[in-house]
């Protein structure tokens, strides 16, 4: 366990699936969490649990891709809490489809989720970290932010994407000892992931006749010499201890969570 007491965090897409563990992982810890997600009623409704264990915890509705909109989540959670000590970015959306088929629409709505949103939050929090020295920024990227993989074009282009730009955004920041750090998440089975089963069923016809359970057992066991599906508490676990001081001086690194399918 890490303590966490007396920190204020953000977390995106906080409302289900990776999200909600990371902001109830950091909760146990003792921080404060701003718990924000473009679904309100899913924050309100974790935000309303947490509270009744004794937790510090606000919701807020939040469009990661519109800067006004990042800037009055985070100068809401200073309001209410103060200094934001830790960021991690986690709303991400994914789509998966033949090239052929994927629509202009389709790809910017991916790289504007998950790439525009992490660089907007990034910088409207690091604004108010700077001064303080101190800071810590978890990009939520993926085991398809280092290889590629098919029918996943877009979703690859914005993981590699928050990858690069957390090893730059290291670099900057370091000197204000804030580190910036990805976690790689592979095969979780959440919202996002039974919405990605489907769309490679419509895609690929060896998968039609499956489940969506079964698209992703195929795929997971397939790739992971561990042989087990990942949990949001595993890569939780990993988020903890990156925003605690046991990792000071851990910066730049993507590091993942995957039973072993990425070896680098």
């Amino acid at each position: 366990m890490y303590d966490l007491k007396g920190q204020r965090a953000i977390v995106t897409g906080a409302g289900s699936g990776l999200g909600r563990s990371i902001a109830s992982r950091l909760s146990q810890e003792g921080a404060a969490v701003i718990a924000a997600d473009i679904q309100e009623e899913a924050v309100k409704e974790w935000v309303k649990e947490t509270q009744s264990r004794g937790g510090r915890a606000l919701a807020v509705k939040v469009d990661v891709t519109d800067e006004r909109d990042v800037e009055r989540m985070v100068q809401l959670g200073m309001d209410h809490f103060g200094p934001i000590d830790i960021l991690v970015n986690n709303a991400g959306v994914a789509g998966a489809s033949p090239i052929l088929e994927l629509s202009e629409k389709q790809w910017d709505r991916i790289q504007q989720i998950n790439l525009k949103g992490t660089f907007l939050c990034s910088k409207a929090v690091a604004r108010a970290m700077i001064p303080r020295k101190r800071g810590r920024i978890v990009n939520i990227a993926s085991i398809a932010g280092k290889r590629g993989v098919e029918f996943l074009e877009a979703y690859c282009a914005s993981k590699f994407g928050v990858i690069g730009f957390t090893q730059a955004l290291a670099r900057e920041l370091g000197r204000h000892g804030i580190t910036v750090n990805a976690v790689c998440p592979g095969y979780i089975w959440t919202p996002l992931w039974e919405k990605l089963a489907q769309d490679l069923k419509d895609s690929n016809p060896a998968m039609r006749d499956k489940s969506l359970r079964e698209v992703f057992e195929t795929r997971m066991q397939a790739a992971t010499p561990l042989g087990r599906a990942q949990t949001g508490e595993d890569v939780a676990a990993l988020v903890a201890f990156l925003v605690s001081g046991e990792a000071q001086n851990i910066t730049g690194q993507a590091i993942n969570v995957d039973g072993g399918a990425v070896m680098h």
